[in-house]
């Protein structure tokens, strides 16, 4: 039997030479179109969802729902119980994905009969109408509109999860049930919604996009670093500690305080790795004006002593908790490692902050020909944006220059030793008393510039490498 000629002469032929009579099937193959589109675009709804409700911000959607939105309580609500929620609309568009293919074979069958060649293109047809009109196209639809997606559909999927409630229930059963037998033998760790590198590069998209501005991402990004980031790379060096020995008389101690823009300053009786306390200035100037053979013991507030490997996010809630405002640095045996205070807190978030008598220049100095002389103490994010660059390593911005150069070498450089960070030769320039005051950085052009972004881990066989 010739099938592909039977469609060609009922294409061609009168309604009485196919065989059937169309005056008596027209209005139930009408009917049969109509529910046909019907499940389709139902199926288009129910992908919809479930691309919406998959994509949509939930922070966003949290916020409206505390102020009051009804369909935004809606769409949390969806969101609580998503699993369910998703089970439901897999039914849901499983079930209109069938009806419509059922329905189609039903209406070629009435049009063209029975045969293998309407069958396979009605397949053919079917498939491609409902993977554009029920998937692919409201899907992307919703994925770029996902939170109006999400507060629209939020009542249809609510209805459908109590509606289809016995099955919705009967197969998240199976699949917990088969879940937990796949976990006897692979063990699965829950994956958290977003990872910190994810944050990173939401961050630089926003930046990109115009939703923040340069300094508003280096902040985000030092938020993050924050609670990654140790005492020891923010405190002041032992070396640069102005601090006051107890001996001193009260003149002395007076000249100190006028050279000096402190606030406070550590007290220590014969060495530094002897803090009885800490003066407040304002507290001092006070009293001597009442007194001026007063006690500079009897006006001290203890020592507060730290680890230099604490995080300076739980030292910052200690610090507030005792009210402390200056804690000494010291090491397991007790020696003075540097000092900390909540201005190196608030510096590591934005950036250094620089007093009336700070001389700025002096930190960031212009040599010519892409070369800089930089303080090591300003943060990477500084001197990159100082150049006019990005950072090479984003999760070390919010960083100390000498922090970095601290862990390439592991221990303190001589001077003239190099190293680069990707598009920055970084070279030692002045070492005193065990103390980098300057750094040359010199901006390589893309020629020049190392194939490895950052070789901060590498190891230097030219002795540059941590000992």
């Amino acid at each position: 039997m010739d099938t592909d000629g039977n469609i060609r002469s009922f294409l061609s032929a009168p309604s009485s030479a196919t065989g059937i009579d169309l005056s008596q099937n027209w209005q139930g193959i009408l009917w049969l179109t109509l529910l046909f589109v019907i499940f389709v675009i139902a199926g288009g709804f129910f992908g919809a969802a479930e691309s919406g409700f998959s994509a949509m911000n939930k922070i966003r959607i949290k916020a409206k729902a505390e102020d009051g939105n009804r369909r935004a309580k809606r769409a949390l609500y969806v969101d609580e119980h998503f699993e369910k929620a998703l089970t439901t609309l897999l039914i849901s568009g499983n079930i209109a994905h069938i009806a419509a293919a059922a329905l189609a074979t039903v209406i070629a069958t009435r049009l063209f009969g029975e045969s293998e060649t309407v069958t396979v293109l009605t397949t053919v047809i079917t498939t491609v109408i409902v993977f554009l009109f029920s998937e692919m196209i409201p899907k992307s639809f919703a994925n770029d509109r996902s939170e109006t997606t999400a507060l629209s559909l939020g009542w249809l999927v609510i209805f459908l999860m109590r509606f289809f409630y016995p099955l919705v229930w009967f197969f998240t059963l199976i699949s917990k049930g088969f879940s937990k037998f796949i976990s006897l033998f692979v063990k699965v760790d829950k994956e958290p919604s977003i990872t910190e590198d994810e944050l990173y590069d939401i961050i630089d998209t926003i930046e990109e996009e115009g939703v923040v501005n340069e300094e508003q991402s280096d902040l985000l990004k030092s938020a993050l670093d924050f609670s990654e980031t140790y005492a020891k790379d923010v405190m002041t060096m032992r070396a640069d500690i102005c601090a006051l020995d107890s001996a001193l008389s009260n003149t002395e101690i007076l000249k100190i305080i006028k050279k000096t823009t402190h606030s406070r300053l550590p007290v220590y009786e014969g060495d530094l790795d002897h803090m009885i306390g800490t003066l407040q200035i304002r507290t001092f100037i006070r009293e001597y004006r009442k007194n001026n053979t007063v006690d500079l013991r009897n006006l001290l507030i203890p020592p507060f002593h730290v680890d230099p490997n604490a995080k300076i996010d739980d030292l910052l809630s200690v610090m507030r908790q005792h009210k402390c405002y200056l804690a000494i640095v010291s090491d397991e045996e007790g020696h003075t490692q540097g000092l900390i205070t909540i201005e190196d807190f608030l510096e590591e978030l934005v950036g250094e902050i620089w007093d009336e008598d700070d001389v700025v220049d002096k930190n960031f100095v212009k040599l010519g020909g892409n070369r800089f002389r930089v303080n090591p103490r300003m943060t990477m994010g500084e001197v990159c944006h100082r150049i006019g660059i990005k950072p090479p390593d984003k999760r070390r911005a919010a960083r100390p220059l000498l922090s970095i150069i601290l862990e390439y070498f592991g221990r303190i450089p001589e001077e003239e030793e190099i190293f680069t960070l990707g598009e920055l030769e970084i070279t030692i320039e002045e070492v005193e008393e065990n103390k980098i005051t300057a750094v040359d950085v010199h901006l390589l052009s893309p020629e020049t510039t190392p194939d490895a972004p950052d070789n901060l881990h590498a190891e230097d066989e030219e002795g540059g490498a941590a000992e």
